[in-house]
């Protein structure tokens, strides 16, 4: 690729990066330009919701909470995530590529894997509480839970994608199985692993949110609950907002990562 065609190519991306900044902008614009409006008119009447606040309301209680408990929230919030999230993923990915590899433990796992897949987070909350109390390490569970269930499909598929033919001539050029192990089986696992981590990233995350409001006394989610106790529906509102604002900021440190380790992946340029 000459000089020109790099350049080219890197103003045709950093192009169609800031075209996707702008409309992310504008349409966060008309989101809050839509809530005002909305806010505005079930005040004066109309429709079934009577108790909607304004923007400026939600950001005043979001001022407030940032002035007080919200980075010790956010704190224990996200240290039930972390461990939640990386027990969760690297378990599926042991158990995965077990699974993906070998037909015996596939016949003994898969059926049982399959059958509490369908089965909701929420459902789960009773019987963390009777087995760990309302502690960290209920809360960790359900995540960890919620985590491994997603990532697990992933490692499978990415333990079973190498192709036969690479796999056969592997063997013909003397390697071990370890050593086949090592040099494709895992880095092509890992790949769908990474993918399947990211994805998990929002069902973790949001599992933080049920577990805190059952089985907390700190976090963001028990902040909400004591919010919405108290008929504050601006600050309950501001709670969420810090969920959301928390999930994006933590979805795109995750995909810049992702980006930085799996360099070889297409990525999407937006036309």
């Amino acid at each position: 690729m000459t000089d020109f065609q790099k350049g080219s190519s890197d103003q045709t991306r950093l192009t169609a990066k800031a075209r996707a900044w702008l409309l992310g902008v504008a349409g966060a614009i008309l989101a809050i330009a839509f809530w005002a409006g909305m806010a505005a008119w079930l005040r004066g009447g109309g429709g079934a919701i009577s108790r909607l606040p304004d923007p400026a309301s939600v950001a005043v209680e979001l001022a407030n909470y940032a002035r007080g408990a919200l980075w010790r929230d956010l704190f224990a919030s996200l240290q039930v995530f972390v461990a939640g999230w990386a027990i969760g993923t690297v378990l599926a990915t042991v158990v995965g590529l077990m699974i993906g590899r070998s037909r015996v433990v596939a016949g003994l796992l898969s059926p049982v894997i399959e059958a509490i897949r369908p089965v909701s987070s929420i459902a789960w909350v009773p019987l963390a509480v009777v087995w760990f109390g309302f502690g960290f390490t209920s809360k960790a569970f359900l995540v960890g839970l919620a985590v491994f269930l997603v990532v697990i499909v992933y490692a499978i598929d990415g333990s079973r994608r190498i192709p036969p033919d690479l796999a056969r001539t592997a063997a013909m050029l003397g390697m071990t199985p370890l050593q086949r192990f090592q040099a494709l089986i895992l880095p092509g696992a890992l790949t769908e692993v990474l993918i399947g981590a990211r994805v998990a990233l929002m069902a973790g995350w949001g599992t933080v949110i049920v577990a805190e409001l059952v089985a907390a006394d700190s976090g963001l989610g028990a902040h909400l609950i004591a919010m919405q106790q108290s008929y504050d529906v601006a600050a309950v509102m501001a709670a969420m907002v810090c969920f959301g604002v928390a999930g994006f900021v933590m979805n795109g440190i995750f995909s810049r990562l992702e980006t930085w380790l799996l360099p070889w992946r297409p990525r999407e340029v937006a036309r």
